[in-house]
């Protein structure tokens, strides 16, 4: 029998003690490997935030770059737009170059463009993540992270704020009188604030809106209760304290190198009357008047006016001693109306001849005119060569009667035709008129006029000075809650 040979046995607290130390080297390397998940996820977070803020750049650095190709776009257009025909063929604007139809909007892969954001932030608020996740309810690990987002909105409702004052009053022994601080947020004796009488002449002047539907905004916005008396008398005592700023107006109108003048129809009280506008850069002046003659622009012009008047043909404005300046939108706009009719003349025939020679003719000048802008001497040169061949133009032997019609008018007023050569101040046409009165046209197809003399005068003035300080950039109710205020101090 055989001797069997026993391996040397590992004791039993050797054993233990290597277990428990795989274990805890175990435990360690767990707790290590949580370290480096937590770790991993930080870093993963941190790359989503750095992502966030790429894109962000990015898409801030994209809408600065379609904004600049944008404004260098319009400043060719705007150099350009004078001066480009307008007419188009039909296969040009509604087919591509393959003869087939355009699809509306914006090519694929167009650069993106959107709201702005906002440069001022009114409330910023945060709002928490929370310890675990709102979908299964696991504890979140690591740091918080934040993206940010611009909300603009507006509050629903603002109820009317109702301010009692208690005022104090003091015996003056010198004046034998109480004396006091005056309120500077209300008139005297009236129970309605600034702001509302404002807001009030803003929304009936500058927007046009009815009494009815004003009434209506001061409910529904603000909780306020008025009666359409209340605010039409609210606009009339507001057009009477304006009044010393009417008179500035006129004054500085007087002033000024060049008047776009235009007018246009108004009722008043049912009857005929006539709302003119004399406008520029500067300001924007209304007046209503039964009449529409030359002795308007003469009054409101007066003896010292030294300064050039842009009009279109009306004979009213022939009469005026000033130099004139004539628009050409309106001869083009009456040229082009030669070439439309049922049916339309050939291409070949003496009105379209007409009209397109006067065009190329004008956008020649406005070219010419580009090259020498700041040269006076080279401007006169233009002016010299663009009348010659204007006069040459309209002398031409023309058989149709309406062709006629139009030559003889343009040698009549050839001079005026062309001071926008010579003279820097003044534009071609006489578009900036006609923007100005639209505001007052959309009020007139609401409101059908004016009910009274009154009621037409508080109008034309308070709209030229929402117009005018709105087209000097100021804010009107800033302006005039400032010159109320001062005229609530001194009372």
């Amino acid at each position: 029998m055989s001797k069997l040979t026993l391996l040397p046995s590992t004791p039993v607290a050797l054993q233990s003690e290597t277990w428990q130390s795989l274990i805890s080297e175990n435990e360690e390397l767990r707790a290590q490997l949580d370290e480096a998940e937590v770790e991993v996820h930080q870093l993963q977070a941190d790359l989503i935030v750095a992502s966030s803020k790429i894109e962000q750049l990015e898409t801030q650095l994209t809408e600065a770059q379609s904004t600049v190709a944008r404004l260098e776009q319009e400043v060719s257009d705007l150099k350009q737009a004078p001066f480009k025909s307008r007419r188009r063929r039909k296969s040009q604007k509604d087919t591509d170059d393959s003869g087939s139809p355009k699809q509306r909007g914006r090519k694929k892969g167009h650069t993106g463009s959107g709201r702005k954001r906002p440069t001022e932030v009114d409330h910023t608020e945060c709002i928490p993540v929370g310890e675990v996740c709102p979908d299964c309810g696991t504890p979140f690990a690591g740091k918080v992270i934040e993206r940010e987002r611009t909300v603009e909105d507006i509050d629903p409702v603002r109820p009317t704020v109702v301010i009692h004052y208690t005022i104090e009053r003091r015996w003056c022994s010198v004046c034998r009188a109480f004396k006091e601080h005056p309120v500077t947020t209300a008139l005297p004796r009236r129970r309605l604030g600034l702001h509302l009488m404002l807001f009030v002449v803003y929304q009936k002047v500058a927007l046009g809106l009815s009494y009815g539907k004003i009434q209506r905004e001061l409910a529904i916005y603000f909780g306020l209760h008025a009666s359409q008396g209340t605010l039409t008398a609210i606009v009339a005592e507001l057009a009477q304290l304006f009044g010393p700023a009417y008179a500035h107006l006129i004054k500085t109108m007087r002033q000024q190198a060049a008047l776009h003048v235009d007018e246009t129809g108004w009722r008043v009280d049912g009857k005929n009357h006539w709302l003119w506008v004399f406008v520029n850069d500067v300001i924007v002046l209304y007046l209503i008047s039964r009449s529409r003659g030359s002795k308007v622009p003469k009054a409101l012009l007066g003896e010292d006016f030294d300064g050039t008047v842009i009009s279109d043909f009306f004979s009213a404005y022939s009469p005026l001693d000033v130099e004139k300046a004539k628009c050409w939108a309106h001869l083009l706009r009456d040229s082009h109306k030669l070439t439309k009719g049922k049916p339309p003349p050939p291409p070949d025939s003496e009105r379209v001849q007409f009209h397109e020679q006067l065009h190329h003719l004008f956008l020649d000048m406005g070219l010419a005119l580009e090259e020498v802008t700041a040269d006076q001497n080279g401007r006169e040169q233009v002016y010299q060569d663009m009348r010659k061949q204007l006069h040459d133009f309209a002398a031409s032997s023309w058989h149709d009667a309406d062709c006629q019609r139009l030559a003889k008018r343009i040698l009549k007023h050839l001079d005026e035709l062309l001071v926008w050569l010579r003279n820097p101040h003044v534009s071609a046409d006489n578009n900036q008129a006609e923007r100005a009165l639209r505001p007052a046209v959309v009020t007139r197809k609401t409101s059908f006029g004016s009910r009274s003399k009154m009621g037409a005068q508080a109008f034309a003035r308070l709209l030229s000075l929402v117009q005018t300080w709105e087209q000097q950039g100021q804010d009107f109710f800033i302006i005039a809650q400032a010159a109320l205020e001062d005229i609530c101090s001194q009372n």
